[in-house]
């Protein structure tokens, strides 16, 4: 590939080259395979508008994933926790007796009675 055609990349977006200290541009392995999708995609004669528009849908969906894999992280996490908390609760509840249950349940408003039921069938 020329010098040329590499340049006419960069001037349409379709590569972003990095600089070094002397502000010289140099191209890293994300680039280059960036590169060859290029050429597979003038392969099937598919236009560089089309190919630019693939290539910002493929970055940012990369974005969007690594933003939201934390996210999902800590969501599993708190998960894990509710689910190891609502064990221990059903286990407690099993072993109280009838008037102890009637206590806690009068104690309870009609939310909480009602979220802890809908966290319960999500375990059970």
């Amino acid at each position: 590939m020329s010098k040329r055609t590499i340049d006419y990349y960069t001037n349409l977006g379709l590569l972003e080259p990095q600089r070094s200290e002397s502000g010289h541009r140099f191209y890293n392995e994300a680039s280059l395979e960036t590169l060859k999708f290029i050429e597979q995609c003038k392969s099937i004669h598919l236009p560089l508008q089309e190919i630019k528009e693939i290539l910002n849908k493929k970055k940012t969906a990369m974005v969007e994933s690594q933003s939201i894999a934390p996210l999902t992280e800590e969501v599993t996490v708190h998960m894990n926790q509710l689910q190891n908390d609502l064990s221990q609760l059903k286990f407690l509840l099993e072993n109280l007796t009838l008037e102890q249950k009637q206590n806690i349940i009068r104690q309870l408003t009609s939310q909480s009675s009602e979220l802890i039921q809908t966290l319960q069938s999500f375990i059970l």
